[in-house]
């Protein structure tokens, strides 16, 4: 059968195998606007400097951290809390999640000048970074505090915690943000089981000049709460929570409802009894970030690998379908299987 007969089944074939494949395709990207342009190369940047410092201290894992982004961690150590994924981690220091930021940021109708709260464990340092890129490229007002305890593949290296990088990242001017104290993570977010690698948190805390705050988990809560509705006339207008602190989560099995992302307040009248809760209930909007697969695909971010960033399907496949189909159909002369 020769293709370029008008009246070949070839033609018919290729028209099919054609829209076979443009029923599959997606808008693959979204043009980036030059402030989120900026905003990923500048946190890829981030991520170069300390990729360069961990060869430089010998902590550099290019098998598991294929994308050379310094973020991730040991499968285990002495410091880590819980088991993680290391599919979660890789895909927590995407850049792209920060351009997600800066959405996500305008759905919650920020301005600068807003104050933001930012609760985070050390299990996600990628998605922290990426978070205050975006907040400070936005000019908003950020208070954090850290829990320096690790899931496995995150901040779990005994020699660079959180409050290493942290050090050099603003040390090299990635972003200005200085956490205001930390606590330990682990079981009742002082240090429960952890045993032996409190004392490397304890050493980063100490040599970074931030206060290690070490109390109960009753009194730790009150004092990350005194950040989100303090007694002065400061205005929280945005929560975020990080990782699975004991603190921001509390031990309510009604946290387990709770969507990833943004979450409102009018929508839920029960959300647990942790930080996440009580935020809710003074009012506050929260972003809560911990399960990435689920996250990453309602943000059309890929879980796995980096792509462009994905923002629906696109009308302009099936159109290019339709006029494809009309043009074999009207060019092609009838033809049966016995000629």
């Amino acid at each position: 059968m020769n293709f370029f007969d008008r009246s070949s089944p070839a033609r018919l074939v290729f028209l099919t195998i054609c829209l076979l494949g443009l029923a599959q395709m997606r808008i693959f990207a979204a043009p980036l606007s030059t402030e989120e342009t900026r905003l990923y190369s500048r946190v890829r940047d981030a991520q170069d400097a300390l990729w360069s410092e961990m060869e430089k201290r010998g902590e550099a894992d290019p098998e598991n951290d294929a994308d050379k982004t310094g973020f991730i961690g040991l499968e285990w150590s002495e410091t880590t809390t819980t088991l993680g994924s290391l599919e979660s981690k890789r895909s927590s220091c995407d850049p792209l999640w920060a351009v997600q930021c800066l959405r996500w940021f305008d759905q919650f109708g920020l301005r600068a000048g807003d104050r933001v709260v930012v609760l985070s464990s050390g299990s996600f340092p990628g998605m922290l970074c990426s978070v205050l890129a975006a907040g400070e490229s936005r000019r908003l007002a950020i208070d954090l505090t850290v829990s320096l305890g690790s899931s496995t593949w995150g901040a779990n290296r005994p020699a660079v915690p959180w409050p290493v990088m942290e050090s050099i990242l603003r040390e090299r001017g990635f972003f200005a943000t200085r956490s205001l104290f930390y606590t330990l993570g682990g079981g009742g977010e002082n240090g429960g089981g952890i045993g032996e690698g409190v004392e490397a948190l304890a050493l980063a805390a100490r040599e970074s000049g931030i206060e290690l705050f070490r109390a109960s988990l009753g009194e730790i809560v009150e004092r990350k709460m005194e950040l989100i509705d303090p007694p002065s006339n400061k205005t929280t207008r945005l929560v975020v929570n990080i990782g699975g602190a004991l603190s921001s989560l509390g031990r309510d099995e009604a946290v387990i409802t709770l969507r990833n992302g943004p979450l409102f307040p009018e929508d839920y009248a029960v959300a647990g009894d942790g930080l996440i809760a009580m935020s809710l209930e003074r009012g506050i909007p929260v972003l809560h970030i911990l399960n990435l697969r689920s996250l990453a695909e309602r943000s059309g971010i890929d879980f796995e690998t980096r792509r462009n960033f994905f923002v629906g399907y696109s009308l302009a496949a099936p159109l290019v379908g339709i006029a494809l189909f009309v043009l074999v159909l009207a060019t092609h002369r009838r033809w049966s299987w016995d000629e």
